[in-house]
């Protein structure tokens, strides 16, 4: 009998001890995982993290751009017209017409009559137009008629025909009686 209840506490320690194995052994393999999540965890966030910081600077370059190119897209282009050599300041807008005009500056163009109240000339190359109806033309207003027609205004009229605005002389009258009639050749270029 003696011999049975050693047996059963032999047997009943190897049972305890393959628990105790067993949970440590349980133990250190959820360690490991946690350890592997945790990881990959710091590893997932440092992505992240990298990610969130090339958006925030990729974001930030935007921004600035945009801000320049908003104040660029403000600011108002000036140019220099010269007829019978005397020059004449003009004020154009800052857009895209404007911006692909002044791409062929400078440049010297015979500029015909027409109707007794415009220059005007047919340029070598389309520009991009954003045309409307104007109803009212001024002396001295630039424009562009369709996508090619650089038009100078000498008069002031009513009109009903749609024209890409450019700008306009910004001393209107004495540029006006330097015109004359007829052809003349006119200099557009950017002033420095």
């Amino acid at each position: 009998m003696q011999k049975q209840i050693i047996v059963i506490c032999i047997f009943v320690i190897i049972i305890i001890l393959v628990v105790i194995t067993f949970s440590i052994y349980n133990s250190k393999e959820e360690q490991n995982l946690n350890y592997i999540n945790m990881q990959d965890t710091n590893y997932d966030s440092n992505i992240l993290n990298n990610q969130n910081s090339e958006n925030m600077s990729n974001e930030i370059e935007n921004n600035i751009e945009e801000g320049f190119n908003m104040n660029n897209q403000n600011e108002n282009i000036k140019i220099n017209l010269t007829v019978n050599n005397k020059t004449f300041c003009a004020t154009l807008e800052n857009n895209e017409t404007t911006r692909e005009l002044t791409q062929m500056f400078p440049m010297t163009i015979q500029m015909s009559d027409l109707n007794s109240n415009e220059k005007y000339n047919y340029l070598d190359t389309n520009l991009t137009t954003n045309a409307s109806r104007v109803s009212r033309i001024n002396a001295g207003d630039i424009k562009l008629f369709g996508s090619k027609c650089l038009v100078v205004f000498y008069e002031s009229f009513n009109t009903s025909y749609s024209y890409t605005n450019l700008g306009r002389v910004d001393n209107a009258n004495d540029f006006v009686n330097e015109l004359g009639r007829g052809s003349v050749a006119i200099t557009f270029e950017l002033t420095e």
